[in-house]
C-alpha cells in the first residue's frame, strides 16, 4: 500500500491578512491499521480513527494543554494530507496557536503547534513556575499585563468599566504598523506590550491576555473586515457577550492620545456594518445597552450634544468625544448628509460660540468629535 506523507507543512494565519498552505507531499510504501475507540470522558485511544469533528475536538483539547503535538488517526479514504490541513486551519481560527508543522503518513497525522505568546504568558500567570519558561521579554510583557489590569480593576466596579480600560489603555499605547503584517505572529502580545508596535492580531492578543488575567470570559475572533483577513476579541461582560474590535478603536495613522470607542461594546449588528464572521461558531452578542454611547453619552440631536460638549466640565481644548447621536444614524453612511447637518448646526449657533467639530467617523449613529474651544470657556 502507498501511503502519503505531508513533511513540515506549516500553515500560517498572516496578521490581518490571508491563511497559506506551504508544504510538499511525498510517498513511501507499507502501512499499518489499526482498531480503537474514544471514550466518553474525550480521551482519544491513538489506535481510533477519527472523523474530522472527532479530530478537531481532541486537538482542541490538547491545545489548551499546550501540548507540544497533537497525533491521531483520521478515518476515511480520502486525502488525509488535505484534511489534516482542513483541521489545522480550523483550529488556527482559535488563536491559541499561530502556526501548525503538519505531518501525514498514511492515516496517521501529526500537528506540531507554534503557540501564541499570549496563551504561554497566561498560563504562566495561572501556573507561577511556568515563567521561568518564558523568554525575557515575555517576562516583561507579562508584567506589564499584570500591573495594568491591577490599576483598571482598582478604578472600576463592573467588568464592563474594567474591559474598557484595558481598551483605553492599548488602544493609547499602540501604534498599527503596516509592515509587520505577518512578521513573527507568536511573539505578537509581547511586541506590542513593550514596544507599542502591532497589527490587528497583537491588539487582539494582548487584549486577550490582559480579560483573561481580569478574570474576564473572552474569545478570539477570526473573521472579514474591509475584505481582508481579521481578528477582534468576544468578551463575555456581566453577563453579556459583545465585540471589542482595538485596531478599529485605534486611529490610523496614529495620533498620540486620541481614542475611538466606537468598536467597543458592539453587538453582533453594529459590528456587522464593516465586520464578518462565521456566527454560528461563537456566542450571540445582542446587548445594545452594554455599547459604548448607549451607555455613556446617547443624544437626540446634534444640537444636544453641541450643549452637552459646551455646558461640561469634562472637556477641555483638543479633547475627543464618542457620541451616539440618533438623527445621524437616521442618516446612516450618508457622509455627505451628516456633513450638510454640522453645517447647519455652525450656522445655526454662531462660530463666536466657539465649538466646532470635525467629523472623524460615524457609525450607525455614532459620531467622534474635537471639541476645539478654550479650556477657560468650557469650564
Amino acid at each position: 500500500m502507498r501511503i502519503a506523507v505531508a513533511v513540515l507543512v506549516a500553515i500560517l494565519l498572516s496578521s490581518c491578512g490571508h491563511f497559506y498552505r506551504m508544504g510538499h507531499a511525498g510517498t513511501v510504501a507499507s502501512a499499518h491499521r489499526a482498531g480503537g475507540s474514544v471514550s466518553a470522558g474525550g480521551e482519544v485511544d491513538r489506535s481510533a480513527y477519527l472523523s474530522e469533528s472527532q479530530a478537531l475536538g481532541y486537538a482542541r483539547a490538547e491545545l489548551q494543554k499546550l501540548a507540544p503535538q497533537v497525533e491521531f488517526l483520521l478515518a476515511g479514504v480520502g486525502n488525509v494530507y488535505e484534511r489534516a490541513l482542513d483541521v489545522a486551519e480550523t483550529l488556527l481560527r482559535d488563536g491559541v496557536a499561530v502556526s501548525f508543522a503538519v505531518t501525514s503518513r498514511g492515516n496517521h497525522v501529526t500537528l506540531k503547534p507554534t503557540y501564541a505568546d499570549n496563551e504561554l504568558m497566561f498560563r504562566a500567570y495561572q501556573e507561577p513556575a511556568r515563567r521561568a519558561t518564558l523568554t525575557p521579554d515575555q517576562r516583561r510583557a507579562l508584567s506589564i499585563a499584570e500591573d495594568v489590569v491591577k490599576a483598571a480593576q482598582r478604578n472600576s466596579s463592573s467588568q464592563y468599566e474594567c474591559a474598557l480600560a484595558l481598551h483605553d489603555y492599548l488602544v493609547g499605547k499602540s501604534t498599527y504598523v503596516t509592515e509587520l503584517h505577518g512578521k513573527d505572529s507568536a511573539n505578537a502580545t509581547t511586541r506590542v506590550l513593550l514596544t507599542g508596535k502591532g497589527v490587528c492580531d497583537a491588539y487582539t492578543r494582548a487584549y486577550r491576555l490582559m480579560l483573561s488575567i481580569a478574570g474576564i470570559e473572552n474569545i478570539f475572533v477570526a473573521g472579514v473586515a474591509q475584505n481582508d483577513n481579521h481578528c477582534w476579541n468576544l468578551a463575555r461582560l456581566d453577563g453579556h457577550w459583545v465585540h471589542v474590535d482595538c485596531t478599529y478603536s485605534d486611529p490610523s495613522p496614529d495620533e498620540p492620545g486620541r481614542i475611538y470607542r466606537t468598536h467597543f461594546a458592539l453587538t453582533d449588528k453594529l459590528i456587522a456594518r464593516d465586520h464578518s464572521w462565521n456566527r454560528s461558531q461563537y456566542p450571540a452578542a445582542n446587548s445594545v445597552e452594554l455599547y459604548y454611547p448607549f451607555r455613556y453619552t446617547a443624544f437626540e440631536t446634534l444640537e444636544d450634544l453641541v450643549y452637552w460638549c459646551r455646558s461640561s466640565r469634562k472637556f477641555a481644548d483638543g479633547q475627543y468625544v464618542t457620541a451616539y447621536v440618533v438623527e445621524l444614524q437616521k442618516l446612516g453612511r450618508n457622509n455627505e448628509a451628516v456633513l450638510l447637518r454640522m453645517g447647519q448646526v455652525h450656522h445655526q449657533l454662531g462660530e463666536h460660540i466657539i465649538v466646532n467639530f470635525a467629523l472623524e467617523e460615524h457609525l450607525n449613529g455614532v459620531i467622534v468629535c474635537k471639541c476645539k474651544a478654550p479650556a477657560t470657556v468650557l469650564r
